[in-house]
């Protein structure tokens, strides 16, 4: 499944809010929100899930959330309203994935559309939710099954979704997490700290194993396949320094805790050498996080799938909140890219706060979030025609300036909105103190200036850094720069 529109009503300050995740008609595979804190970017991605999980599941998916969804500004009803399409691999099922599909007219077969609704009645905790094929509900006649509650019933493959939290560590190897219904547990990681199964899944292959007549290891031996693919195909972008997993043959990994316990990932440690063997729990935070989902992303698409499969083929909806965590700056720079290489039929709804992540986006890619002052709303903002400044509520995303050709300052001032040439408020005034400190015959005008400047500068540690150090801060600058004119 790929997101073509979200519309979204009453939703937290979300009063009226529309974002399209089309370019060129087609699905945009890449959609990155920013914004201040509190602009509802985690709130998008939990509605876009909730869209996605069918009438019987939605409400069990929310849990305790459902008790914040809706505008405290008034007794609204809260309501989101959600296109989806889907893949290549999808459309070829036929009836087999889309059982309910209506026929179509004429000789061409239409691509199927798949609206979903979701609603909250003013003052009540249990959401209430709808699909059905094309731009129109059927009348109540003519109205076949629910087909997204139904794909959920079933697990029904290629109706493919998943979400990421902020917490994305590797699983506890002896408290796997259970899978009685993957479509909707693969997407509770939005809503609400739990354990990922990510590498946990080398237990879970062996029931598929079974279920499907298959040679008990086999899916065990792909998914193994798969990571190591994910590993070279991203390469030094992926994971810096990782050059290979060693999971198959002798002494293979045949169950969670010998994937992350055992010396399995080769990481190089100094040029020329060859890779030292270590444990998955004894790599950094960066590197266990990352694997962690990305192990997690290509067990849920195995778990499913009933072919064969490489990474490149997968198909599907991911949505990750804080996409850069714990990752280095670096590293930041080409992770996307290297996910578009590994994943590049996957859509990727994001969120970011940081400025490098947006380096290697196109501008239609970005989308920017920011309140009204007027209103209080949450709403879109863009580059307007008439004076080409940023303002609230535009979504003309052709006049978006391109950030893959931004220096680092320009990226804050741009997109995050830190004017000034130093991200810090009050880093200007130090760069002039410091200039004006080391000239050694400053004018009269000068000595004027640097009293003012200082004068300034110990008021504004005061106020930021309180009494004692500010006062503290303010005479380590006299010692290093010779402040005492």
């Amino acid at each position: 499944m790929y997101i073509r529109h979200l519309k979204v009503e009453h939703l937290k300050r979300l009063r009226s809010f529309e974002l399209d995740f089309t370019h060129r008609d087609q699905p945009r595979m890449w959609t990155v929100l920013i914004g201040e804190n509190g602009t509802a970017k985690t709130t998008l991605l939990q509605a876009i899930a909730l869209a996605a999980a069918g009438y019987k599941e939605v409400s069990g998916l929310a849990g305790s959330t459902v008790k914040h969804m809706s505008d405290r500004r008034d007794e609204s009803r809260m309501s989101i309203d959600a296109t989806f399409s889907f893949g290549p691999m999808s459309l070829g099922g036929g009836k087999a994935i889309h059982p309910h599909l209506p026929p179509t007219s004429g000789h061409k077969p239409r691509e199927p559309l798949l609206r979903s609704r979701v609603s909250l009645e003013a003052g009540s905790t249990s959401l209430d939710a709808s699909s059905f094929y094309g731009s129109k509900p059927l009348k109540q006649k003519e109205q076949h099954p629910d087909p997204l509650a139904e794909a959920r019933a079933m697990n029904t493959p290629l109706w493919f979704v998943a979400g990421y939290g902020i917490s994305r560590a590797l699983p506890n190897a002896l408290e796997i997490p259970t899978l009685a219904r993957p479509s909707i547990e693969r997407l509770e990681p939005l809503f609400r700290q739990i354990q990922l199964v990510s590498t946990g899944f080398a237990n879970h292959f062996l029931q598929k194993d079974q279920k499907e007549g298959r040679r008990l290891g086999e899916t065990s031996r792909q998914f193994s396949r798969m990571l190591n693919q994910a590993v070279q195909l991203g390469g030094a972008d992926l994971f810096p320094s990782l050059a290979r997993l060693e999971l198959r043959g002798k002494g293979g990994a045949r169950s969670s805790t010998s994937l992350i316990e055992s010396d399995r990932f080769y990481q190089v440690m100094a040029r020329g050498q060859a890779p030292v063997a270590v444990a998955g729990v004894a790599l950094s935070h960066g590197y266990q996080s990352t694997f962690a989902w990305i192990a997690d992303l290509i067990g849920h698409v195995l778990l499913e799938s009933k072919t064969e499969l490489d990474t490149t083929d997968m198909e599907g909806l991911v949505l990750i909140d804080e996409i850069d965590l714990y990752l280095h700056p670096t590293w930041q720079a080409s992770f996307i890219p290297a996910l578009r290489r590994v994943f590049p039929n996957m859509q990727f709804v994001a969120t970011t706060h940081s400025p490098v992540v947006l380096s290697s986006l196109a501008p239609h890619e970005v989308v920017r979030l920011v309140v009204d002052e007027e209103t209080g709303d949450i709403v879109q903002g863009g580059w307007s025609r008439e004076d080409g400044r940023f303002h609230p509520g535009i979504q003309d995303t052709e006049l978006q300036p391109d950030p893959r050709i931004m220096t680092g300052g320009e990226l804050y001032r741009t997109w995050f909105g830190l004017e000034g040439t130093t991200p810090n408020p009050i880093g200007e005034k130090l760069r002039r103190l410091q200039i004006l400190s080391a000239h050694p015959a400053p004018s009269a005008e000068q000595q004027r200036e640097l009293k003012r400047l200082r004068d300034d500068v110990r008021k504004e540690f005061t106020q930021r850094l309180g009494a004692a150090e500010g006062k503290k801060a303010f005479e380590e600058l006299k010692t290093n720069w010779g402040t005492t004119r």
